[in-house]
């Protein structure tokens, strides 16, 4: 495909072509932030999530190993 099919904000060069992006460079920084927010948020929330799945297998072990204990000892 020749740079003349593309549109025209294409611009060749002996390296091949090159679109050049016709939003300005403001609106990229914003769209990078809003990505870099969105990824922040979710990791964090994966984190929490794993954080609270530790503290409640731990709880469950320690509780059955209490009511064990307890049926155990009942004999």
């Amino acid at each position: 495909m020749a740079c003349d099919d593309l549109c025209e904000t294409s611009t060749y060069s002996e390296k091949g072509c090159a679109i050049i992006s016709p939003r300005p460079a403001s609106a990229d920084v914003a769209l990078a932030i809003a990505a870099a927010t969105v990824l922040g948020v979710t990791v964090g929330v994966l984190l929490a999530d794993v954080v609270a799945g530790v503290a409640l297998g731990a709880g469950t072990a320690v509780t059955f190993r209490f009511v064990l204990r307890m049926i155990i000892t009942r004999k």
